[in-house]
């Protein structure tokens, strides 16, 4: 189905730049345009809840992300020098650029640039999926999934991660028995 009104009135997400607005503003727009089964997994893909019928663009998200949580796990376990059996999910496909892709994003010199680019594999991949018409459903769930990785970045700042830190390298060995 195709959402031409709907998709024309999006503004266009860029990489690296804050979301126009909120994951739960665009989930409410979503509700008077898109058709149900859209909706449907829309919500699965945003974990709101589990879709009832799959969607075409969903499997195929699942399979692309699943293959990338598996390259990470792969690329993680190795650099660990360990077996990474335990942590590979069973997805159908392989995608060896996929492998590459993760590789180079662990080249990276700091864990932050390493997860920037592994944000931008997602992204990639979303919008490989999202196809060649940006008035298509696959398009709409793509946009909803690229606009979730910049409202995780927009949420991060300095001062939290600082905060976060700190409260980690004060906890001491007695707090963590405690919590167990």
């Amino acid at each position: 189905m195709s959402y031409y009104y709907f998709a024309a009135t999006l503004p266009m997400l860029m990489p690296d730049q804050p979301p126009p607005f909120s994951v739960a503003d665009f989930r409410t727009q979503c509700e008077s345009h898109l058709a149900p089964g859209d909706l449907a997994a829309l919500d699965a893909i945003l974990g709101a809840q589990p879709s009832a019928t799959p969607h075409p663009f969903l499997r195929r998200w699942h399979r692309a992300d699943g293959q990338l949580r598996n390259a990470l796990a792969r690329t993680r376990a190795e650099r660990m020098r360990q077996d990474a059996a335990d942590h590979i999910r069973e997805i159908e496909g392989y995608e060896p650029a996929m492998e590459d892709a993760v590789r180079e994003a662990y080249a990276r010199p700091n864990p932050l640039q390493r997860e920037k680019a592994i944000d931008h594999i997602r992204w990639d991949t979303l919008e490989a999926l999202a196809g060649m018409d940006p008035f298509a459903s696959s398009a709409l769930l793509a946009y909803g999934v690229q606009l979730t990785i910049l409202e995780r970045w927009a949420r991060m700042d300095k001062d939290t991660g600082a905060a976060t830190v700190e409260t980690l390298v004060q906890r001491t060995p007695a707090d963590e028995e405690a919590k167990q």
